[in-house]
């Protein structure tokens, strides 16, 4: 007879192990050895009930916001609004200004002279700025193209610039666009009487360019270079020579504009105030070419007040705005003046399917 095949015996499976406490993410042991969470957390419950900012008890104005109490609001808000867009239309009304274009004056000359007749008294301090039209300093890439280190002394650092980093094997020293695009028209003023013909050239305090940039750019963000010039080039892609950076001109251009059209200031006339019939003969040596990118160039005068130039939109968006605060605040108070409603009220409320209740 057969026998059968006897099945193989499973192996015996080993006891688990006795379970282990262990400690929780949240709990942590004493010096004596207890849990954290054991210890009674009363004195934690006493001071969250003493706590004013966990029970949301912290002292606060809560105003009862009538219509009268916004309309006077609104009535105050107009008040200041109006009075210092008046005050700021004033002053941009007292401000001086005249420009002159003088691009094509100048077409395919290297060296032009332009005569500027004074139409209105210009009182010292005098600004004289030059104004590009048509220029976008505002774009990315522009913006972005200098190095800092350069700035800071460090004239043979190019790294952070994209364009314009080195020439003939030398370092460019300022590298980048903003500095090989800086404007380097030369300008130079003869004053000439109305009353007497005599001819001055403006110079010292009346022509002033020592302090033309902000404070923090002389001070802090522009230095002198550490090393030896010899080692960069400070030759543009023009053949135009490069500014140093300490030089305000090229802090003034740094600064870059936010729209195609504005105005940066070249020098400050301190003395000489100009009365009207005067003349200013402007010699220009002409060297920035606009005439690649349909841009314009002129001279521009301007005279300050506490406000500094001329802000006429700023004035206009006051007074506007005061006035729109002005006419809500007369429509709040007409409308509770004509058809008042008492607050507090219980017939005013309405409640979901019942209607207007009864007072």
């Amino acid at each position: 007879s057969s026998q059968r095949p006897q099945r193989p015996q499973r192996p015996q499976r080993l006891p688990a192990p006795p379970a282990r406490d262990f400690p929780s993410r949240n709990s942590a042991l004493q010096p004596s050895g207890k849990m954290y969470d054991e210890v009674p957390n009363t004195v934690r419950k006493q001071k969250a009930k003493e706590n004013s900012l966990w029970q949301q008890n912290l002292k606060a104005w809560r105003p009862l916001m009538t219509p009268s109490c916004v309309s006077m609001i609104f009535v105050v808000v107009a008040m200041i609004f109006i009075i210092l867009g008046a005050l700021i239309l004033d002053a941009s009304m007292k401000t001086v200004e005249m420009s002159k274009r003088y691009d094509d004056e100048c077409a395919g000359i290297s060296l032009c002279n332009v005569t500027l007749t004074i139409e209105k008294d210009m009182d010292a301090p005098i600004f004289f700025y030059y104004r590009l039209v048509n220029f976008y300093q505002n774009h990315r890439s522009y913006v972005q193209d200098f190095s800092i280190d350069q700035l800071q002394g460090e004239e043979t650092e190019t790294r952070n610039c994209r364009f314009d980093k080195d020439r003939n094997d030398k370092p460019v020293y300022p590298c980048g666009l903003i500095g090989n695009s800086f404007f380097n028209d030369v300008f130079g003023v003869t004053y000439v009487a109305s009353s007497t013909g005599f001819e001055t050239q403006l110079t010292g305090n009346n022509w002033d360019g020592s302090d033309i940039s902000w404070k923090s750019d002389q001070n802090h963000k522009f230095k002198n270079a550490s090393g030896n010039l010899a080692d960069v080039t400070r030759k543009g892609s023009q053949g135009n020579t490069l500014p140093l950076v300490t030089d305000q001109d090229y802090q003034v251009w740094f600064r870059v504009a936010g729209l195609p059209r504005f105005n940066k200031l070249y020098r400050k006339i301190g003395n000489q105030d100009l009365k009207k019939n005067d003349q200013l003969i402007v010699t220009i040596a002409n060297n920035f070419d606009t005439s690649s990118f349909g841009g314009e160039k002129y001279i521009f005068l301007s005279t300050t007040t506490w406000l500094g130039g001329s802000n006429f939109f700023l004035g206009a968006c006051y007074v506007i705005v005061g006035s729109i605060c002005a006419l809500y605040a007369a429509i709040m108070l007409l409308k509770r003046i004509l058809d008042p409603r008492p607050l507090g009220q219980m017939k005013y409320y309405r409640w979901t399917g019942l209607g207007p209740t009864e007072s």
